[in-house]
């Protein structure tokens, strides 16, 4: 018991018991006179805007209060008080929650995506995935349990994974590399289909290689190796993936790793092979060269052949030319002869014609002038080489001819 004055700060809370056990609350600020009374401050528990009160009461309720607020723990009411953070979620980040009825045993989940905050309520608690997970020191290698989380990631996201002594059909045993790109699409189903989808991958990834590397020689399998970047070569993983709400979009072969024995042979088959190769090369080389030598010169025969040709066509144009060209000329020539014949032809015409025009209107003067146009015309004409005369003698129709 205690006997005096005591002083209660702003924001502060105390209880305070009397003599007879009963308890009454104080709060600040404020001065008490303390008789026969026990005094006891009150912790003081607040939460920000991204935190929440857990409140156990000590009649076994829990209740969870959103910040920001401030609570007393009260000894006589609560058991405990304590804040927790608000879990943040991001965009690409979703929940599972279990939601307890109240009624009976079952319970009920729901999927809360983000971007959020998210308060957890009383009667709710979160699924928590235990999966393989990445090994810290061999990105190749999954451990079993090793990631455990609560906030189930829904973006696209790829692992790398080694499958260990895949045997060959001639027993030769190699270790394929991979890697996997894969993305969540049905969270339902893969809720209601499996525990640890990586598992799931893992084992699929494992038994395609099995069976594909099976049937095939060591020799085989490295040359026909980058098939694996098919899909169609994991029938399995693409079956399972489906059964449990994944899609595959790619599985990449990354290379192989085999015995490092049976890694030197193979090396030294492949030097071989190189230099073979190599040789086989070089004399596909040196044969292209002397083709393409044959090739030139009779590219450039030919070349020279046509030159010659079109310098034969050439001679023979001009000569054809110049033939054509004389003919032409000589054609012209006698054309324009021609044309000069007929000309002077037409002009002693139309001088004849002019002429006796002349001699007619001259002789038709004459005659006009009562001057005999015959004894004119005797007397211009000269003596003929023969005269021929014709006489009647006057009784019948009996002639004379008379030649001189």
């Amino acid at each position: 018991m205690t006997v005096g004055w005591r002083t209660l700060d702003i924001g502060e809370q105390a209880l305070v018991y009397n003599h007879v056990g009963q308890a009454r609350i104080e709060e600040g600020p404020k001065r008490i006179f303390l008789w026969r009374e026990t005094y006891r401050e009150l912790e003081r528990v607040s939460a920000n805007q991204n935190e929440y009160l857990v409140i156990s009461y000590k009649d076994g309720r829990t209740e969870h209060r959103k910040g920001p607020c401030v609570e007393f723990i009260n000894p006589v009411v609560h058991t405990n008080i304590c804040k927790q953070e608000m879990i943040s979620l991001d965009a690409n980040e979703a929940l599972i929650i279990y939601t307890a009825s109240g009624k009976g045993p079952q319970a009920t989940h729901r999927v809360e995506y983000g971007p959020t905050l998210y308060m957890l309520k009383a009667n709710e608690w979160l699924h928590t995935f235990a999966w393989h997970g990445t090994d810290p020191s061999n990105k190749t290698r999954m451990i079993p349990r090793n990631d455990v989380f609560t906030k189930l990631r829904i973006i696209p996201d790829q692992f790398y994974y080694n499958v260990d002594e895949v045997r060959t059909a001639d027993d030769a045993l190699v270790r394929v590399k991979l890697m996997m790109f894969y993305e969540l699409v049905d969270l339902q189903r893969m809720l209601d289909s499996t525990s640890d989808p990586m598992a799931d991958f893992v084992n699929c990834l494992c038994a395609d290689v099995v069976a594909y590397a099976s049937g095939k020689t060591y020799l085989e399998f490295i040359e026909q190796a980058g098939e694996l970047n098919d899909l169609q070569h994991f029938p399995r993983l693409l079956e399972r993936s489906h059964d449990i709400g994944y899609k595959v979009s790619k599985v990449v072969f990354r290379g192989y790793h085999a015995h490092d024995k049976l890694q030197r042979m193979h090396d030294t088959a492949i030097a071989k092979r190189t230099d073979l190769k190599l040789t086989f090369e070089k004399e596909e080389r040196e044969q292209a060269l002397i083709d393409s030598q044959l090739h030139s010169e009779m590219n450039r025969m030919e070349q020279e052949q046509k030159m010659e040709m079109a310098a034969l066509e050439h001679k023979q144009r001009l000569e054809r030319e110049q033939v054509t060209h004389q003919l032409t000329m000589e054609k012209q020539k006698h054309q324009q002869s021609q044309l000069k014949e007929q000309q002077e032809h037409e002009a002693h015409l139309r001088a004849k014609k002019w002429a006796d025009k002349q001699r007619l209107s001259h002789l038709t003067s004459l005659h006009s002038l009562g001057v005999k146009v015959t004894d004119v015309l005797l007397a211009e004409s000269h003596r003929p080489a023969e005269v021929v005369q014709v006489l009647s003698d006057g009784k019948g129709a009996n002639m004379h001819l008379h030649y001189s």
